[in-house]
């Protein structure tokens, strides 16, 4: 019988390190994600629906809710949680769509059509000393976008085409959104 025993045991601990590790050495994270983040945005006008979870980014038909498509985000990081304003998702007028990270200033840029992804770092002009991610994407001219940062109450402008962003404004650190309009009203800007 402890025969038997020993080798039920040798047996779970193969199948569970089998399992658990994957091809190339590296664990794997069973259960449910370190980062429980889903966001949801419509573009209306080609009747699509964009998920952002930690896995990526999956598209939708808005019209009857079938999975068209998974985009995997090339290194995608993000924070969620109640700490920080989550990351956005944004169209622009092609329905290229554009994600934040809402802990490092990255943008990532999904072709409408090949669905082909772009990662853009975004060079800081202030705070490149800080976690700096974006949300409350709005696009304000070609290849202009302005966002709140979501670690400090901030407004950022970010030029996609020279992959740079220079703050707008700031704002004390009790102020307690991350919509980029409420802040601009709070300081009496818009």
């Amino acid at each position: 019988m402890s025969v038997k025993l020993s080798f039920f045991r040798v047996t779970t601990i193969v199948m569970t390190a089998a399992v658990l590790w994957a091809c190339d050495g590296s664990v794997r994270r069973e259960g449910r994600p370190v980062v429980d983040l889903q966001i949801v945005r419509a573009d209306a006008a080609r009747n699509r629906l964009w998920v952002l979870d930690p896995s990526g980014l999956t598209l939708h038909d808005s019209l009857n809710g079938r999975r068209l498509r998974h985009v995997s985000l090339p290194e995608l990081f993000l924070a969620g949680g109640d700490r920080v304003c989550g990351p956005d998702i944004a169209f622009d007028a092609a329905g290229t769509v554009f994600v934040s990270s809402d802990v490092l200033p990255v943008i990532w840029r999904v072709d409408p059509q090949r669905f082909e992804v772009a990662r853009i770092e975004i060079a800081l002009e202030t705070d490149a000393d800080k976690d700096v991610g974006f949300t409350g994407l709005s696009f304000a001219g070609d290849g202009i976008v302005l966002a709140a940062g979501t670690t400090f109450a901030s407004i950022w402008r970010i030029d996609l085409n020279a992959a740079r962003a220079s703050k707008v404004a700031s704002y004390p650190a009790a102020t307690p959104t991350c919509d980029p309009g409420i802040l601009l009203r709070t300081a009496g800007r818009f």
